[in-house]
């Protein structure tokens, strides 16, 4: 009796698994799309950024770039350059619908389409991964571009993300530029590095997560703000530092900046004579300062031919600061960092991809960094990366290799086997 009641039980169960079944089914035949049929092993051959397009428009079934690019956050011009790519490679078809260009994916997807993409994009074999990996050649050099899934995204603020020689009251991080900061922060962190102090860079900077200003004696990850310690004894002499270059300069056009921490304190200043009226007595003026700020033990920070220092209780490391902010930040790896200035190689040499911005103040020379990038082109760059789903590569058109990283990194001697 108790067998029987078992084997009943059973039998309810698969009757009711079978029921089960084909509801799924009447439910899949009513879709509109169909599904498609298409291997694994197909859309393995479509790089990230377009495999990620295809099947979206394969989901609807029908749909314009716009509809696509809602889907996917990015601009509907790059979309509808992603979507005809497909069609030349044969994996979409397209007709116009009065106004619109609208696209269908191809009802199967046969292996000579997929060979044809394979030689279309000059693939021998597709990896992807947080670790670097090969995929499309390098035509010009035969080597394969360096790649890496970005996870975290760090800058400088002046002359990288925004433009140099302006008033401190209409700095600002141009518009476009601006746009592709706030698309990529809904994806992952961004971090601001700078010289500035916390009240002037953060609000300009909304789009970040974490910020270390001053050189990192001031850093703030979301709410919470932490100072570098060991300060305090040094802040009296950085206050009379202040007072002695507002009463010894009298030069119109040189400007002071205090660098204050959340709380109001001085924390450190630079003097700007690039706007001074007498060039040559503001630099005399300029240099009586900075004896009387070496006398109190102070730091000094001169940058090579520029017209502006700056005065640090201790000298400061943008190197330790990113580092730092990762650490708050929970990041490990893919750190892809931003910066125009040596005073950015510290923090250069701790991410796994550098980039120096280029503009005309930028010391070439003195840059350490993997990759130059012009500061005109700093949205293009942004924009390439959301439109390969956050993977540098170093094939991308507006980046170029630093020379002189690559003629340190040939200049290296391997270690003689003992």
């Amino acid at each position: 009796m108790v067998r029987r009641s078992a084997f009943d039980r059973i039998l309810r169960e698969m009757q009711q698994i079978r029921y089960r079944l084909d509801d799924i089914e009447n439910s899949i035949s009513g879709w509109n799309p169909q599904p498609l049929k298409v291997p694994e092993s197909h859309l393995l051959c479509l790089p990230d950024h377009l495999r990620r397009t295809y099947l979206i428009a394969a989901s609807k079934g029908e749909c314009n770039a716009t509809e696509v690019a809602n889907l996917t956050g990015r601009c509907r011009a790059v979309e509808s350059n992603y979507m005809n790519q497909l069609v030349r490679m044969g994996w979409l078809a397209k007709r116009k619908d009065s106004n619109w260009t609208r696209f269908h994916p191809v009802p199967t997807i046969p292996k000579t389409t997929t060979e044809a993409t394979m030689r279309m994009l000059g693939r021998k074999t597709v990896k992807s991964g947080d670790k670097f990996s090969t995929g499309q050649e390098d035509k010009e050099n035969n080597v394969a571009p360096r790649k890496l899934s970005i996870k975290c995204l760090s800058s400088d603020y002046d002359g990288t993300i925004s433009p140099l020689n302006v008033l401190r009251s209409e700095s600002h991080v141009p518009l476009e530029t601006r746009t592709m900061l706030r698309q990529i922060a809904r994806f992952l962190p961004i971090s601001i590095i700078t010289m500035k102090d916390m009240s002037f860079v953060a609000p300009r900077t909304p789009f970040a997560q974490a910020w270390s200003a001053i050189g990192g004696l001031e850093m703030k990850i979301g709410k919470r703000v932490f100072k570098r310690e060991c300060l305090e004894p040094l802040l009296p002499n950085i206050s009379l530092a202040i007072d002695y270059a507002k009463h010894c300069i009298t030069i119109s056009g040189v400007e002071i900046e205090e660098k204050q921490d959340s709380e109001g304190n001085a924390l450190a200043f630079c003097v700007d004579w690039r706007r001074a009226s007498d060039m040559n007595r503001a630099k005399w003026q300029v240099e009586r300062v900075l004896t009387f700020c070496e006398r109190l033990g102070l730091k000094l920070l001169r940058y090579q031919n520029q017209p502006f220092c700056d005065v640090y209780p201790v000298a400061p490391d943008k190197g330790i600061a990113l580092r730092e902010t990762l650490h708050g930040l929970a990041v490990k790896g893919g750190i892809l960092y931003l910066g125009d200035s040596e005073m950015d190689n510290s923090a250069f040499r701790a991410s796994d991809i550098s980039l120096g911005v280029i503009n005309e103040e930028t010391p070439l020379k003195a840059l350490e960094c993997d990759y130059l990038l012009k500061f005109e082109n700093v949205p293009l760059f942004l924009k390439a990366l959301i439109a390969n789903n956050l993977q540098f590569s170093s094939d991308f058109p507006m980046i170029e290799a630093n020379p002189r990283k690559e003629l340190n990194t040939r200049d290296v001697k391997e270690p003689s086997p003992k």
